[in-house]
């Protein structure tokens, strides 16, 4: 019974360390999203120019975000 668990837990870690590359990329893709939105959101209070600066920082988020998405598959692809 405790060989099933240890083999368990090696299999799940063997499956969280195939999926992280995965993972790198949602995180990356959406995390500059958000970030990058936030900032410009907060540059918008500062700055009184309400919808401007939230814009540009979700698409600079958005194409920073892809650029990440297309170097981790071309680094998978080796």
């Amino acid at each position: 019974m405790k060989k099933q668990k240890l083999n368990l837990g090696s299999e799940t870690t063997s499956a969280f360390q195939k999926a992280a590359p995965y993972l790198n990329i949602v995180y990356s893709f959406f995390g500059g999203i958000i970030l990058f939105g936030y900032g410009g959101y907060v540059l918008d209070g500062y700055l009184d120019r309400r919808p401007l600066f939230l814009i540009i920082g979700v698409f600079t988020g958005f194409i920073l975000g892809f650029y990440r998405l297309i170097k981790v598959v071309k680094d998978l692809d080796r």
